[in-house]
């Protein structure tokens, strides 16, 4: 459930960097605007009073270049058995 929301954060974040709005027409349904004042509370968007529109913060920009990224795996290493010289001691 908390993945879908963050998904819906971050669609909502990047439609404010291309239509200055978390939706593209104007809209006022509960969904929205809850979405609109989430993003302002957390300091991920603000108004511009010159554009007369949101844009998003630095931590906006970076919210949506993390989720960009793939998720990070462990990776099993196997030790080398092919060493022919025993380690030197410093």
């Amino acid at each position: 459930m908390v993945q879908l929301l963050e998904a819906r954060l971050v669609e909502a974040l990047k439609s404010v960097d291309a239509y200055g709005d978390v939706s593209p027409r104007p809209e006022h349904d509960p969904m929205t605007v809850a979405l609109r004042q989430k993003a302002v509370n957390g300091d991920l968007i603000r108004w511009d009073d010159s554009r007369a529109r949101y844009v998003l913060t630095g931590s906006g920009r970076s919210r949506i270049a993390a989720r960009s990224r793939p998720s990070a795996s462990v990776l099993r290493f196997k030790p080398r058995d092919d060493r022919t010289e025993p380690r030197k001691k410093a």
